[in-house]
């Protein structure tokens, strides 16, 4: 007997936790069968109704599937609305990441005010895109040639911090430490943990042009490396390791590294740090992860 059978379900719910309050979203699946025991012996024959209610219980787990997404999209919705200090990555389907950097400072700044926070920010701005385009053209830019930048160039120059963008030198960084870029300011997504950067140089440091890596313990050359380039006026080694492996984790690297550009020298940079042992970083990031995720529900 030939039969075409129209098999359907559905799911709804509310949703108290997203920016709507008690959202109700309606999922719904159907499918058409045709089935065939015309020349089938009667022992061998589908069991129709049986058929019926697994394909029902199947779909209906679509459809809660679907809404369980949708829940958790709004949350972040809501999430980052509430929480403007949280910065979040697209990481697609409607989908939003936290941050690394949100993710490992989740306690940090607590005490400076918003309008010098601002401001560090603005300057660290001004340089790193003062490097990419550097890395990318082999041209340095001063800050008011750069067209894109111009709200955190005013933003320093107005600033109550006084705050210079001239006082490092990157130029002199890599003449002394070279290295073949492969990409620079790419965003990473992780979505076996559910987070989102930007990291600032892919790079491979290179044998045959070591210029004075050979003299920082631990380097490895020939591999793919992520430096991260530093301007505030110190150095959190720890912080800035614990960020690149997170961000190493989404790509295939084998060493990561931090370049301080400090006015404290008079070269206008930091003796650079790198480090291979990108695991032993990635269970501290875990960690704070897991923290973040208690804390925000994200």
């Amino acid at each position: 007997m030939k039969r075409t059978i129209e098999i359907s379900a559905s799911f709804t719910g509310k949703i108290s936790t997203g920016s709507f309050e008690n959202e109700s979203p309606y999922f719904s699946a159907k499918e058409i069968i045709d089935i065939d025991n015309s020349n089938i012996p009667e022992e061998f024959e589908i069991d129709v109704n049986k058929l019926i209610e697994v394909r029902q219980a199947e779909l209906k787990n679509i459809c809660y599937g679907q809404f369980k997404k949708h829940a958790e999209i709004a949350y972040q919705e809501k999430v980052a609305k509430s929480y403007k200090n949280i910065r979040f990555y697209e990481a697609g389907n409607g989908q939003k990441y936290p941050s690394v950097t949100s993710i490992i400072n989740m306690d940090a700044n607590f005490f400076t005010p918003p309008d010098e926070l601002a401001q560090m920010a603005a300057r660290g701005t001004i340089i790193h895109k003062q490097i990419e385009i550097y890395l990318a053209t082999g041209k340095w830019l001063e800050p008011k040639e750069i067209p894109e930048i111009a709200f955190q160039v005013m933003t320093v120059v107005t600033g109550s911090l006084g705050l210079a963008v001239d006082d490092v030198n990157f130029i002199n960084f890599i003449k002394d430490y070279p290295f073949k870029v492969l990409k620079q300011e790419s965003t990473v997504i992780n979505h076996d943990h559910k987070y989102g950067g930007r990291m600032d140089i892919l790079c491979v440091i290179e044998s045959t042009n070591k210029g004075k890596w050979d003299k920082i313990e631990g380097i490895a050359f020939d591999v793919p490396t992520i430096l991260d380039i530093k301007t505030g006026a110190s150095l959190d080694k720890a912080k800035g390791m614990i960020q690149q492996a997170a961000y190493a984790m989404c790509e295939d690297v084998k060493q990561i590294g931090l370049i301080h550009l400090t006015k404290d020298n008079q070269c206008g940079y930091a003796k650079p740090a790198v480090s291979t042992k990108i695991e032993s970083y990635w269970s501290i990031f875990l960690n704070k992860r897991k923290l973040f995720n208690e804390r925000y529900g994200v």
